[in-house]
């Protein structure tokens, strides 16, 4: 693995820290994350909530806030409309809770993957409004490109706000309230990069601003503060970049799971198997609560997750925790057994130096190809297209991208072998003519290698933000890193190289897990701090000879104690 050191100037760290009153190490991460300016790296540093911006400067918002309260005054009947993955589930319970509190009993729906597939379909839009055709229809996570069944609902009178974060594929029609920061706002604007339930959160803030102005009673009992858990979970799990105001609220929103009043939460997190009072991670959220909840909308009903964060009974919500579970874990099982067919037919066909890895089985479930798409993309170190099921004439797949190639840029020039696609530059979504599957594969191929290059590297590489003497590890180091927190998409955690390093005592094995190694680094000055290896198979660092280590350091928290840890990412011989 290439070890590529993060270049910066030592200068400006030094006084950057000074500014901040943090060390030139943290000045260092903090310059190396692109913020030059001491306000704006103040701000990243320590963010606050009065720091996000005002939710009207977000195109369409006050027309979108407008139109609610209306149907509030009128109490008329609204259907809220959501995507069934975390961010979609996250938005639909988030706004449905600021409505009900409003006064307002909206109906509200996801749809069933496997029999209506992604979004705003005709199947799906026709199921919503079998009870009534609503006055207000809001459709969240999903929508910016569904030109057909827009004007499908519209036809039948019904008013229509759409909140969403996909990129679109053309230009939106006006006969609707669209809110997407992608489409109307310019980039670099401090909400651009929210995923939905972020941008619903602006619009509660926004709607509880406009009925304080009305002097609604209800409009000054409401707490924002106490959506954050939503907001939270909706933002770490859809892989939006951690930075600006996503950072605010992803940051409180963090803190807030862990109390969280929301009976959902709170049975979902024991049956998680996290314990009582310890701290909740972007790493819980990703890899323990969002598949969960992602689970049922990828096998079964993402209705019972919904159900489950508007509840208000722990039992029935810890039932509903404890069924998630199961559904999980049959996730899990048909996902191992697509990972070995999908890694087969890589070794069989030689893809696995494409520049685009795509892989395909009718077979597949498609409930798990975009897990696949990832899994696969972290072990070869490029973007991966898996396919499954087969939708009459089209293979339907999901693919993951890594830093540096927009992989919805990519199927943009490829679009004449699509049925339908869109997502984001890291994840997408997209159908392919059965009989194309083979040319679709040259031409994203074809297309990646003419946008970045012939000569592109996709060969593993760890970014080393700086060298350490092992005499700057210690307990203030630790702490500053934490106000570095959360990790994510777009602030990655640390990666710091310590040279020379000896180890007195041979790597030992630990857990039931094979590969896991657990052994000390001495410090100096007879200091040491315990490090971990996962997954290194026999591949750890030797003892009794100079080595460098590649590692990220961090609190190690464990049954309400607290202990120095660095977490080994690589290694090599000293030169």
């Amino acid at each position: 693995m290439k070890w590529e050191y993060a270049q910066y100037d030592k200068k400006l760290a030094a006084d950057l820290g000074a500014y901040l009153g943090v060390s030139p190490i943290l000045g260092a991460l903090i310059l190396q994350r692109g913020y030059t300016d001491p306000l704006k790296a103040k701000m990243f540093l320590r963010p606050k909530l009065l720091d996000l911006d005002d939710p009207f400067r977000l195109k369409n918002l006050k027309r979108a806030v407008l139109r609610i309260a209306e149907a509030i005054e009128k109490r008329q009947n609204i259907l809220v409309f959501g995507d069934y993955d975390v961010d979609g589930i996250t938005s639909t319970t988030l706004l449905v809770c600021v409505l009900r509190h409003f006064g307002i009993n909206p109906a509200y729906f996801v749809p069933r993957r496997m029999e209506e597939g992604y979004g705003l379909s005709a199947a799906a839009i026709d199921r919503a409004m079998a009870g009534g055709t609503p006055d207000l229809f809001i459709a969240l996570d999903c929508g910016t490109n569904a030109a057909e069944s827009i004007k499908y609902i519209r036809e039948k009178g019904v008013d229509l706000i759409v909140v969403d974060h996909h990129q679109a594929k053309g230009n939106p029609g006006d006969d609707y309230i669209l809110l997407n920061p992608h489409v109307h706002d310019v980039e670099g604007a401090p909400w651009h990069q929210m995923c939905t339930v972020g941008l619903v959160f602006k619009l509660a803030h926004g709607l509880v601003k406009e009925m304080r102005l009305r002097n609604d009673r209800r409009s000054w009992e409401i707490k924002l503060k106490d959506y954050l858990d939503l907001v939270a979970m909706g933002t770490v799990a859809d892989l939006v970049p951690l930075l600006d105001e996503n950072r605010i609220v992803a940051r409180y929103g963090i803190k807030r799971l862990k109390s969280s009043h929301r009976m959902g939460i709170q049975a979902l997190i024991r049956a998680s198997g996290i314990a009582d009072g310890e701290d909740i991670t972007p790493i819980d959220i990703s890899f323990k609560l969002g598949p969960r909840i992602n689970a049922s909308g990828r096998l079964a009903d993402a209705s019972l997750p919904l159900e489950m964060l508007l509840g208000d009974d722990f039992t029935v919500c810890y039932r509903a925790a404890c069924e998630l579970n199961e559904i999980n874990k049959e996730r899990q099982e048909i996902e191992r057994g697509v990972l070995d067919e999908a890694m087969a037919q890589i070794s069989r066909h030689g893809l696995s130096k494409d520049h685009c890895i795509v892989v395909y089985d009718q077979n597949w479930h498609p409930g798990v190809v975009g897990i696949i798409a990832g899994k696969l993309s972290r072990e070869f170190h490029r973007p991966v297209i898996v396919f499954g099921e087969k939708d009459g004439e089209f293979l339907k797949g999901s693919g993951r991208s890594v830093h540096g190639i927009d992989l919805v840029a990519c199927l943009a020039d490829c679009q004449q072998l699509l049925g339908s696609w869109g997502g984001h530059p890291m994840a997408v979504g997209v159908s392919v003519r059965t009989c194309d599957i083979i040319a679709f594969r040259s031409q994203i191929n074809a297309t990646i290698e003419k946008k970045y290059g012939k000569d592109l590297d996709l060969s593993p590489s760890v970014r080393i933000s700086m060298e350490l003497d092992p005499s700057d590890v210690g307990f203030e180091l630790l702490d500053e890193l934490e106000l570095l927190h959360p990790f994510g998409e777009g602030n990655r955690e640390p990666i710091f190289a310590l040279k020379n390093v000896v180890l007195q005592k041979e790597p030992e094995p630990f857990g039931s897990t094979p590969g896991n190694y657990r052994f000390p680094i001495m410090l100096g000055n007879g200091a040491w701090i315990g490090a971990v290896a996962w997954r290194f198979s026999d591949n750890v660092p030797p003892p009794f000879e100079k080595i460098d280590l590649a590692v990220k350091l961090n609190w190690n928290r464990w049954n309400k104690r607290k202990s120095p840890q660095a977490t080994l990412i690589d290694w090599k011989r000293s030169e």
